[in-house]
């Protein structure tokens, strides 16, 4: 439980010295909110997120009808006026069918965005952005907890303002290469589409979210006996809720409603921004 702490020690020091904003790259997070806020050049935003699913795909695709729990911690750096660069790694718990239970970190994830165009309500301009970022194998295949491989990871994304909703298109393409097992876990297509709407005649810093997401995997292939694993669909309905907290936090918490066979049967994500 020692790298937990660790995690838990570093993440009350970053809220405690953090910046003011709430953003990050949407590749770093595909099962959070895809929200698509941007990060200012030369400013920090940060996140920690606690990610639970019974049922279903565990996060590396490579064991099905499992339990997970994720706890990654996600930051975004400005770089320059529209291009912007993060980073997402964390700790995960899975529970695999017919297998152990394995605890330790997840893959390392590095992506950049890129923002064509900032959403205007005034102007009544959509959004427009593209993604690109890498994943590092630095979890272990053997337990369940990565690919073993290395990924290559395309997103963008549209972000459309209409008052007083606030709205957001994404897709995504993950591309896995094969591990030193002679496995290469299957690609992976994402899709997401969402919304906001602020519920200030209930409370001014609460609003209603939701959206539905999925991932198309591919099929797993095992070099060393030539056969296939299943292809794997993944949909679920998210609703839930945001609320802005003092000092320019927010936490967002969304339940996951499984609609395919393959999905998680229901889960949850909640996350604090800061």
């Amino acid at each position: 439980m020692k790298p937990f702490k660790a995690v838990i020690a570093a993440t009350l020091f970053l809220i405690a010295f953090r910046p003011p904003l709430e953003a990050r790259v949407s590749l770093l997070s595909p099962w959070a909110f895809q929200e698509r806020l941007a990060t200012r050049m030369n400013k920090f935003d940060q996140s920690v997120n606690f990610q639970n699913g019974w049922n279903g795909v565990t996060p590396s695709g490579d064991d099905l009808d499992s339990s997970h729990i994720l706890f990654p911690y996600q930051i975004s750096y400005g770089v320059l006026d529209k291009l912007e660069a993060g980073a997402s790694w964390g700790l995960q718990h899975v529970g695999r069918k017919n297998n152990s239970n394995q605890f330790g970190i997840n893959d390392l994830v590095v992506a950049a965005k890129y923002r064509f165009f900032d959403a205007d309500r005034s102007q009544r301009s959509p959004g427009l952005d593209a993604e690109i970022g890498f994943s590092f194998p630095t979890a272990s295949y053997d337990k369940g907890l990565g690919t073993g491989g290395f990924g290559v990871i395309f997103g963008w994304g549209l972000v459309l303002p209409l008052d007083p909703v606030r709205m957001q298109v994404g897709m995504g393409y993950r591309l896995n290469t094969e591990n030193s097992d002679d496995v290469r876990i299957g690609n992976v297509f994402s899709f997401n589409v969402g919304g906001s709407y602020p519920l200030k005649q209930v409370h001014k810093d609460l609003s209603l979210i939701g959206e539905i997401k999925g991932f198309n995997r591919s099929r797993t292939k095992f070099k060393r006996t030539d056969t296939e694993g299943p292809s794997v669909d993944e949909l679920y309905l998210a609703p839930g809720a945001s609320f802005n907290l003092p000092k320019g936090m927010r936490a967002l918490g969304q339940l996951m409603i499984g609609l395919t066979t393959d999905a998680s049967d229901a889960g949850f994500s909640l996350e604090l921004q800061f």
